[in-house]
């Protein structure tokens, strides 16, 4: 800004402003009108001089407000959830294997045995003795062994108990008031003891014996006059006993352990994390201006100059 464009205002307000349209510009580049001490303004502490002036501006005013609105905004956090899954689990088990080995003892006993045997005679007459004459005949033998055996059998299992019975008998109470063909009368009980066979079915070892015949034939050579007849006789019989030997079974076992495992499936927990959103509401607010005017506003501003430079400005 230069020095001719600077105003100064000579008229006194109420605000101690001093005010004139009257330019005084070439006054104070005047050599011979300049007197600092009638310089206007007011003295700073740094030398220089300060006016006040009031200025008319134009500013524009709006009317302030705030303008809301909502908006769901999406939050979301990570929440676990528990979960089962399938997992192999190896499960065991121990069993008893019985191993048994069977060996055969010869144990000798005594058997009793019944053989028979049907043999052939002779029946000769009274004629003339021929020459004799053989043949072939089969005579039968048989043998009877008795075997003895042991099985389960169902008996009855008796006894006699005495059982009570009772039956009730009117006794007539004829000492008593009654109307003609009206006989009073009392109920008493009368028990009798009766024996009953009472049985029960029972499992016992019952030994038995089992007769086992066999029968063979066996050739023989018979030999007889002509005048004589051959034929089967009378059967001829006799008990005799014989030591037989007879293998027995013997058994020795033994319990084997085996552990015996599989895999089975099982379930088992864990945590998954699952995201879970929500819609919460926000408000969103923004300052606004609105209906803009244009007004007069007075300004004071503060117009410094330095006398200095001023007196310099005029002496050249």
């Amino acid at each position: 800004m230069t020095w001719k464009a600077i105003v100064f205002s000579v008229r006194k307000n109420v605000g101690g402003l001093w005010v004139s349209n009257i330019s005084i510009l070439d006054r104070l580049l005047t050599r011979d009108m300049i007197d600092e001490d009638k310089l206007p303004g007011i003295v700073q502490p740094d030398g220089k001089r300060c006016v006040k002036k009031v200025v008319n501006v134009f500013e524009t005013k709006f009317d302030r407000g705030m303008d809301c609105h909502h908006r769901l905004k999406e939050k979301c956090h990570l929440t676990y959830i528990t979960d089962y899954h399938s997992a192999p689990e190896e499960k065991c088990e121990t069993t008893f294997r019985k191993d048994c080995h069977i060996t055969f003892k010869p144990i000798p006993h005594i058997e009793k045995v019944k053989k028979c045997r049907i043999p052939y005679v002779k029946k000769c007459g009274d004629d003339i003795v021929g020459p004799e004459i053989c043949k072939l005949v089969h005579e039968t033998f048989c043998e009877t062994s008795y075997k003895e055996y042991n099985i389960e059998q169902d008996e009855p299992d008796c006894e006699i108990i005495e059982e009570e019975r009772c039956e009730k008998i009117p006794i007539d109470l004829i000492h008593l008031p009654h109307k003609p063909g009206q006989k009073p009368f009392a109920e008493k009980e009368r028990c009798e003891k009766w024996p009953v066979k009472k049985c029960d079915i029972i499992t016992k070892d019952v030994k038995k014996i089992h007769p086992n015949t066999e029968c063979k034939k066996v050739a023989r050579k018979v030999c007889a006059p002509s005048n004589c007849q051959i034929f089967p006789g009378e059967e001829i019989c006799n008990d005799e006993k014989r030591t037989v030997i007879q293998n027995i079974p013997q058994e020795d076992c033994d319990l084997q352990p085996q552990r015996h495992c599989k895999n089975e499936s099982s379930l088992v927990p864990r945590l998954v994390p699952k995201k879970n959103c929500i819609k919460v509401p926000k408000e969103i607010c923004v300052n606004t201006r609105k209906n803009p005017k244009k007004i007069s506003k007075a300004v004071v501003k503060n117009w410094c100059y330095d006398p200095k430079e001023l007196k310099a400005r005029a002496e050249e």
